[in-house]
């Protein structure tokens, strides 16, 4: 959202951003301080509660949690500027907005980042059992699917990061043609090959092959079956990175703990622009997802000059053609990932050709300036009409 903020001012469209967090954070990412409205005292709460959920029993993680949503939604009600033509709201943090600019003529959408969340819901129970889980913590709240519904129903418009977002949002009931595709941008200063970057990475990527995960550890982003298809591929000197957070809480420690992790390694979350160094010691990036409306982090690896692989449920799969600059799979498929990733360890010359075409995918119209020249064409045309 910061990033998107900082493309509405590019285009001269940004009247006011409203956030729970600090100023300084958005104005890291480029939006200007006299368009910042900061409810630091809701972030303060929000984000302190934030920290302790995970330690909490289900039922008042839930509790709390609505609260948290439903305070900041009802806040952003009654700052929302009379003045504004266009509100964009963050889905399950903007119905009582949604409805204030429907009673003032004021034309909104909603901003979603995932699959319907119903379609989650169903999809990350069916991995539970499969892996015989009792508990687990992937699960969305029926209350915010409900909430959700209410401001798809609210909305003019619904913004989604991919066609499989879309269509999952369609399958749901919203209506096709208020649904805006627009997939998240890359910064390209952020993520680059290290031979723009001055880094000679060129013995290390041929002396040794590295799977890269970046995402936390859960049900949702398809850890367990990484894991076995590394242990399938049966990769002679190989590694596997995993780096997110998650594993205390996600409740697959003893299931991770009996599988075999030979060369496999849990490493803590790093801010996003100290991920570049990460993608540089890789030779393949892997998001095995259940369910992910988009996964921001696969075009930074392909910008970073990696070939990538997907399951079908990752949104981001818009981006890859398969066998071009990465593969696409089937989820659940733990073996089919295996094969790719064999194929990529035995053609490093392959895997080298695929990574460049992957480079040059995510130059050509999926940089940030690409997202807010399509976001705000979208706008002036609705505006207009």
């Amino acid at each position: 959202m910061f990033d998107q903020a900082r493309e509405l001012h590019r285009h001269g469209m940004l009247h006011q951003f409203v956030t729970d967090y600090p100023v300084s954070r958005p104005i890291r990412f480029g939006v200007p301080r006299d368009r910042i409205k900061s409810l630091l005292a809701t972030g303060l709460l929000n984000h302190g509660l934030r920290r302790v959920l995970g330690r909490l029993r289900p039922g008042l993680r839930s509790s709390l949690s609505r609260a948290m949503h439903n305070h900041f939604s009802k806040r952003l009600a009654r700052v929302l500027p009379d003045d504004a033509d266009f509100f964009i709201g963050l889905s399950s943090f903007c119905r009582e907005a949604l409805l204030h600019c429907r009673e003032r003529g004021i034309k909104c959408a909603v901003d979603h980042g995932s699959l319907h969340q119903a379609e989650e819901a169903v999809l990350v129970r069916d991995e539970a059992a499969r892996w015989g889980i009792e508990r687990f913590t992937d699960e969305c709240p029926d209350w915010i699917i409900a909430k959700e519904d209410e401001e798809f129903a609210a909305a003019d418009y619904v913004f989604a990061l991919s066609t499989a977002a879309r269509d999952s949002l369609v399958r749901q009931g919203v209506p096709p043609d208020r649904v805006f595709v627009n997939p998240c941008g890359v910064d390209f200063f952020a993520f680059s090959p290290a031979d723009d970057t001055g880094l000679d990475m060129s013995e290390a990527k041929a002396g040794e092959f590295r799977v890269i995960q970046v995402a936390g550890i859960s049900l949702r982003k398809g850890t367990l079956d990484l894991i076995d298809a590394f242990d399938r591929a049966q990769l002679q000197g190989a590694s596997l990175w995993f780096v997110g957070a998650g594993m205390e809480s996600s409740g697959l420690a003893p299931i991770i703990g009996r599988m075999k992790t030979r060369n496999v390694s849990f490493l803590a979350p790093v801010p996003q622009f100290d991920l570049r160094a990460y993608y540089h010691r890789s030779s393949v990036f892997v998001l095995a997802s259940i369910a992910d409306g988009f996964g921001m982090v696969v075009p930074q690896a392909m910008a970073c000059g990696l070939p990538v692989i997907v399951t079908e449920n990752v949104g981001a799969r818009d981006l890859v053609q398969d066998g071009v600059n990465g593969f696409i799979v089937p989820i659940r498929s733990p073996q089919a990932i295996a094969e790719r990733l064999r194929f990529l360890f035995a053609n490093r010359n392959i895997a080298m050709r695929m990574g460049k075409a992957a480079r040059e995918t995510v130059r050509r119209g999926f940089g940030w300036v690409d997202y807010g020249d399509r976001l705000a064409e979208f706008v002036r045309q609705r505006l207009a009409s």
